[in-house]
Formats: structure tokens, C-alpha cells, sequence
């Protein structure tokens, strides 16, 4: 299947857009003002553990502490409380700690110290050896929602183009898609031979044909940016960052450089850069599917992607049919509605009822990856009488959600045509990282945070510039977003003129929507609002 990255970046926001067969199918975003934190690895404090949650919660410096369940500690847990005090007792007189040694976890054996425990189906119950105060080396794995914090685990990996190293586990897996037998023999040959046998690895797909010197020299940078961070561990005083994820631009090329990806299309000659460097040291015979676009018409707009995401924060989504789905989110689930609407092929309502919910399972599957949903999505299918259309229905849905890189577990469809499935959640989706609860309505509603309607602003610009010749603009927005935009020296609002050489009078209007804004033509003195709007 065709792929291609797009790339396109403004003051304050970088947004990815993943096309498949010149469709949009998925949507990244740097949320507005805020820190990514999934990837990041930190050595933090043990400040609580809570057995009746099977958890513990660690400090590691964020606003929130940290929720590490029993189920995310590795059998060997990195304590570095432990390891100093080995060194001390051997070594008192030397400046610097030993490595620290791995501290197992082992079944309840009837000891007097009261570890926390944990029961596995494997293993039965388990004896987790956490304390309060101990140090360990963490990493985020799904960020803050809601009022829950930060997930961290203790299996911690270190994420290349080609494996996944992990250096507290000791098992070296080969991915399901490479079914060549011999070649998952070589790779794990390769991996055998270069890793130290104390480390764990996964080898990605992208690794299948590739040669040695290339396999090799990615595996040498990730042992290499591994002992980095054992290095600041060692000296670090609790809760303190040890390696923070790269740009989310480089977690998007890094994840889809594969054989079917045909090109990078990037609208920023500093992230086309940054990119081209991490491509020259990990795969340079592939810069020559990086282009830096440089045509005036926006680069999300040639591509016709700008409508598709205003579509994102529709309740309503139109099927082809002339059905629909509505997507409602509740605080514990989500909740997708297919209604047939006015679309009918046949006599029959039953193959009426099929050919919709095979429409809308398709739809479904595209808008929880576009849209970042996680969780619990209960479906409510159009009732179908037939169990073989049920389970057609079903597997439609299945097939369209393997395609997705979260992980998601579908169950089957109950006679009255409900369908729950669960996807991975890794951080908050899409309309929540976008949105903020509305003040006036006291959060029954949303109200796009103040940086969505800047980079609107932002964009209205691009698109003014690349159509007119004026230069002098009256600018009307709510107060609240006239502040933001001339707050500072080095405002926003100079920030734009500087950049699209116009002229930007903000007029504050208190009868003016939050999430809107009006331009003004000087020149014409009249609305040009709709005019140049993308």
C-alpha cells in the first residue's frame, strides 16, 4: 500500500499526516504548549506503594506522580538503592558507584520483609521487590488523560529504525511479519552475535534484507546511547529526565520508513534538515524519498488535507451510502451510533442494514487512528438478523483495525448488533489535546484552546499571502485571543507581520466567539474573511 508523509510546521505546532493511497488515514500533532512525554526515560523515587491497586506511584519531577502497576516491573528491577550500597561495602574508598547490579523478583518465599505482591497466571503470586524511596529507572508509556497521571514501566526501550533495544530484558525477539524462516534465523544470529548477553532486543520488520554493516551500525548507536544513560543514572539524584523522546517528526519517519512509504514531504527547511541528518546515519540509501516542499500554496492545502481535519471535531461523520456515524465520547468509554440514514441499494432491509454497517466499520476503523481514540469503543451496529452477516460485519471490522500500529482486540457482535473493541491508549486523543472544557457552559461542551485559533489565524495568512498583494489587515478577535497575540515584545502578532510582511491591527471585540476571528481588508475595508480562508 502507497504511503506518504506529510510534514508541515507553523510558529508553534507541527502536524504529520499520513496518507495512504492519497488519503488521510492518520493525524499527529504537538499539542499547543505542551511537553511530549511518552519515550522519555528518568530515574525517579518510589513515594507510595498502594497493594489494593497492585501499584506503586513514583515521583519523577512532573506535577502528577507517576502510576507504575506491578504488572510493568521487569523480573529484573534495576534498584539503584541496592547497587550503591554493594559498591559501598566493597569498595568505600571509590568515587564512583559500581554498575548497579540487577535485583530479581522471586515468588513469595515466606520472609519476614514485606515486599508488595502480585498474582500472575504464569507464575502465580509474585513477590514485586519495590520499597518506598528505592530508585529506579522509568519510562513514560502513556501519558497524562483526564485526572490520571503519567504510566511509566520498567521495561525500558530504546526505539531505532531497525530493532528495539531493551537492556533489562534477555530475550531477543524477531517481528511477526518477517515469515522467512531463514531469515529470522540470520537476524537472530546477528543480534546474538553483537549483544551483550545481559540485554534483550527486538527486531523490527524494517530490518528483513537489509545487510549486515547497516544492521550493525545501528545496533552499536543504540547500545551506545544506552550506556549514556547509565551513565547519568549513576550520578543522578532522583527525580531527574536521563533521556527525553526525539521530535515527534522523527518518531513519524522512524516508524513508517518502510519499502511502501514513497516519499517525505517536509514545508520546513529546519526540520528537513534535522530529518535528512537522522537519515544520513541510519538509512542513507533512503534520502531520496525526502523533498522539501517550497510551493507557495500550503502544503496541507494542496493536498486537500486542511477540510479533512476541520472534519475531526464533527460529531457527524457522512458515509457514502448515505448512512452515517456518530461518535460521542463518555468519561469511561466511547460511543459510535450507525444510523443507515436515507442510502438504499436493495429491496431487502437486511442487505440494506449489512451494506451500511460494512461501510461504517471501514469508516470506523479510520477515524479511531485519525482521531487518536483509545480505550473502550462500543459500536452500535444496525441490527442485523443473519448471524453470517454479523460475523461478516465483524470481520470487516477486525481486518481494518489490524492495519492500525496501536494494538486493538475486537469482540464479536451481540444480537442486538453491539460491538465493543479496545485500542491502546498512549496519550489523549486528538479532540482532547485540541480542546479545553468551555467556561461558559462549565465543560458540557468544548472550546478549542487560544493555540488551535492562532494557527488558524496562522494559516489564513499563509493562504492571504500565496492569493493577494495587500498588505494592511484588521484583525478581530475575543479579547481573551488579543491578549495572547500581543503579549510580549517579541509578540505573536509582530511574529506573523515579520514573517507574511503584512500589517496586523488586532481590534478585541467582546461580542466576538472564542474560536473565532474576522479579517478586515483595509484597502477594500470590507470582510475577507471567507474569501482567503483555506
Amino acid at each position: 500500500m502507497a504511503r506518504e508523509l506529510l510534514i508541515s510546521a507553523l510558529l508553534s505546532e507541527v502536524r504529520i499526516a499520513v496518507l495512504e493511497e492519497g488519503r488521510l488515514f492518520e493525524l499527529w500533532v504537538d499539542e499547543p504548549e505542551r511537553e511530549r512525554l511518552v519515550g522519555n526515560i528518568y530515574v525517579g523515587r518510589v513515594k507510595k506503594i498502594v497493594q489494593g491497586l497492585n501499584a506503586a506511584f513514583l515521583d519523577i519531577g512532573l506535577p502528577q506522580d507517576a502510576f507504575l502497576h506491578f504488572s510493568d516491573v521487569v523480573e529484573s528491577l534495576e534498584g539503584l538503592d541496592a547497587a550503591e550500597e554493594d559498591a559501598d561495602s566493597k569498595a568505600a574508598d571509590a568515587k564512583v558507584a559500581a554498575p548497579p547490579r540487577p535485583v530479581r523478583a522471586t515468588k513469595a518465599n515466606g520472609r519476614n520483609r514485606e515486599y508488595p505482591t502480585f498474582w500472575t497466571r504464569r507464575s502465580g503470586r509474585v513477590t514485586i521487590p519495590l520499597e518506598p524511596q528505592q530508585r529506579l529507572i522509568v519510562q513514560v508509556m502513556r501519558d497524562a488523560y483526564a485526572e490520571k497521571g503519567v504510566r511509566v514501566t520498567t521495561h525500558v526501550t530504546i526505539p531505532g529504525h531497525y530493532f528495539v533495544l531493551a537492556p533489562f530484558d534477555t530475550g531477543i525477539g524477531v517481528s511477526h511479519k518477517i515469515g522467512d524462516e531463514e531469515e529470522r534465523r540470520r537476524l537472530r544470529r546477528l543480534v546474538r552475535q553483537l549483544l551483550p548477553a545481559e540485554y534483550g532486543c527486538i527486531v523490527r520488520t524494517a530490518a528483513q534484507g537489509q545487510d549486515t554493516e547497516t544492521l550493525q551500525r545501528e545496533l552499536r548507536w543504540l547500545l551506545q546511547e544506552w550506556n549514556q544513560i547509565e551513565q547519568q543514572a549513576r550520578k543522578a539524584r532522583p527525580p531527574q529526565l536521563l533521556r527525553r523522546e526525539p521530535p515527534l517528526y522523527i518518531e513519524a519517519v522512524r516508524e513508517f520508513l518502510a519499502p511502501e512509504l514513497q516519499r517525505i514531504l517536509v514545508d520546513s527547511r529546519p526540520i528537513y534538515r534535522e530529518i535528512r541528518q537522522y537519515l544520513q546515519r541510519i538509512v542513507p540509501q533512503e534520502l531520496h524519498k525526502l523533498e522539501l516542499y517550497t510551493d507557495k500554496e500550503p502544503l496541507f492545502d494542496r493536498f486537500g488535507i486542511e477540510a479533512e481535519v476541520e472534519r475531526l471535531y464533527q460529531r457527524r461523520v457522512p458515509l457514502p451510502g448515505g448512512g452515517s456515524i456518530v461518535i460521542d465520547h463518555t468519561e469511561a468509554m466511547v460511543v459510535i451510533d450507525v444510523n443507515a440514514g436515507r442510502g438504499m441499494y436493495d429491496a431487502s432491509q437486511e442487505l440494506n442494514a449489512l451494506r451500511t454497517n460494512l461501510e461504517a466499520a471501514r469508516e470506523i476503523a479510520r477515524q479511531v487512528r485519525l482521531r487518536d481514540i483509545g480505550g473502550i469503543v462500543l459500536v452500535d451496529f444496525i441490527d442485523l438478523q443473519q448471524e453470517r452477516h454479523r460475523q461478516q460485519v465483524y470481520e470487516e471490522l477486525k481486518r481494518e483495525l489490524a492495519r492500525d500500529r496501536a494494538k486493538t482486540v475486537v469482540y464479536p457482535m451481540t444480537h442486538l448488533g453491539m460491538l465493543p473493541f479496545t485500542r491502546q491508549r498512549i496519550g489523549r486523543s486528538i479532540v482532547e489535546k485540541l480542546s479545553e472544557p468551555c467556561p461558559t457552559c462549565q465543560g458540557s461542551g468544548r472550546l478549542y484552546v487560544a493555540a488551535v485559533l492562532l494557527n488558524s489565524i496562522e494559516r489564513w495568512l499563509r493562504n492571504f499571502r500565496t492569493h493577494s498583494r495587500e498588505w494592511r489587515l484588521r484583525l478581530v478577535v475575543h479579547p481573551r485571543i488579543a491578549r495572547q497575540l500581543c503579549a510580549g515584545i517579541l509578540s505573536r502578532r509582530l511574529r506573523l507581520m515579520l514573517r507574511y510582511r503584512v500589517w496586523l491591527h488586532v481590534a478585541p471585540d467582546p461580542n466576538m466567539p472564542a474560536d473565532q476571528f474576522r479579517m478586515i481588508s483595509l484597502r477594500r475595508n470590507r470582510d475577507v474573511t471567507q474569501e482567503y480562508r483555506s
